[in-house]
This record gives C-alpha cells, structure tokens and sequence, in this order.
C-alpha cells in the first residue's frame, strides 16, 4: 500500500464505520457500536480538514468532505436508532 493522504482519511473513515457498527470490527469479527470513538474519529477528520484547508488537492478534499459527510449522517442516525448494531445479512 502506497502512504498517501487519501490513504490516512481512507484509515479514520474504516475506523469511523466500525465504531458506529456499519463493518465487522476486525480483531474480533462482530458488529460493536462505541458513539464516544466514533465522534472522537469524527471530530479528529474534522481537525484535519480545517487544518490542513487549502492545501489538497481537489481529490484529496472531495475524499474528506465525502468521509466527513457519511461518518457524521451515520452518527446521527445511530443516536436515534436502537442501541444494538444493525444485522447484517
């Protein structure tokens, strides 16, 4: 894998979808929510993105906006919704 900034926002975004429980956690292969890791990671993208505003590229700031975007609506979904992980089929 090639180190690159779509890769750093690609890692916090997988990281943001396990703790609102959209994927498998992979150490222990079961759905887990944790609200509090997931708007830490949330809040931590949402640092970098001020930081670093005027400095990418139009990619690499479509790719933050669009991470930003899905972690924070799913967030929001799961503070309505029922305490337990979806099922996933």
């Amino acid at each position: 894998m090639q180190l690159s900034f779509g890769s750093l926002v690609q890692m916090f975004q997988l990281e943001g979808l396990i703790a609102l429980g959209q994927i498998e956690n992979p150490l222990s292969g079961t759905l887990e929510r944790n609200l509090e890791h997931a708007q830490f990671i949330i809040e931590l993208l949402a640092l970098l993105q001020e930081k670093t505003q005027g400095n990418l590229s139009a990619a690499e700031s479509a790719q933050l906006n669009a991470a930003l975007t899905e972690l924070r609506l799913l967030y929001v979904e799961s503070l309505s919704g029922p305490s337990n992980p979806p099922e996933r089929a």
